[in-house]
């Protein structure tokens, strides 16, 4: 909650907020740029929206677990997730999360999935075109079959405001990021506002 004075109350609004996760180390990624650019971005103050950035395990599982308790804490406007994507040479905002992974490819637990449950074959992420733009770069349509498709796919099953960001080993500016976020989440204020 965030507290405002209007000269002799306090009024207690909730504060508008995204929530970023990053990815942390696997295989032979040990620094992953996604977990670096969420830390870089928690604490940041854009615009009016406060952005809290964490790292999230390369789990099937804790990875969407973590989303899920985090947006109840924090009931943000957007969940953003970010992966890297070690074969792109730029960023690309995800448009679908497929209920499909890649059962020879364990996570950091060693767990291996086929499908991730009963449901749809495709969930389309409602933020992905407006997160593409305000980032100015392009859609993907195939998230792969690893955690991310799946954190994605389950994270809109779930009912998150989610989107995600598959950046290149090099990554991409925190800045360029921030700026992003806060435009989406303003947008989405001002719609909810109307």
């Amino acid at each position: 909650m965030a507290e405002y004075a209007t000269g002799h109350d306090v009024l207690q609004v909730p504060a508008v907020n995204a929530l970023v996760l990053g990815f942390g180390p696997f295989g032979e990624v040990v620094d992953n740029p996604s977990a670096a650019l969420a830390l870089a971005l928690s604490g940041r103050r854009v615009s009016g929206v406060d952005i809290i950035g964490e790292a999230m395990p390369v789990s099937y599982g804790r990875s969407v677990t973590l989303a899920m308790v985090r947006a109840a804490q924090l009931r943000p406007a957007l969940v953003l997730g970010i992966g890297v994507a070690m074969r792109r040479e730029v960023a690309m905002v995800e448009r679908y999360g497929r209920n499909r992974a890649a059962t020879r490819a364990a996570d950091v637990d060693g767990v291996r999935v086929g499908k991730h449950g009963e449901g749809p074959a495709v969930l389309e992420s409602p933020l992905a075109e407006e997160l593409a733009r305000a980032l100015g770069v392009h859609l993907s349509s195939d998230a792969g079959t690893y955690v991310c498709n799946a954190w994605l796919y389950r994270s809109l099953r779930c009912g998150l405001p989610a989107a995600f960001l598959h950046v290149p080993a090099h990554g991409i500016e925190a800045d360029r990021v921030a700026e992003a976020v806060a435009r989406v989440v303003k947008n989405l204020e001002h719609r909810a506002a109307r």
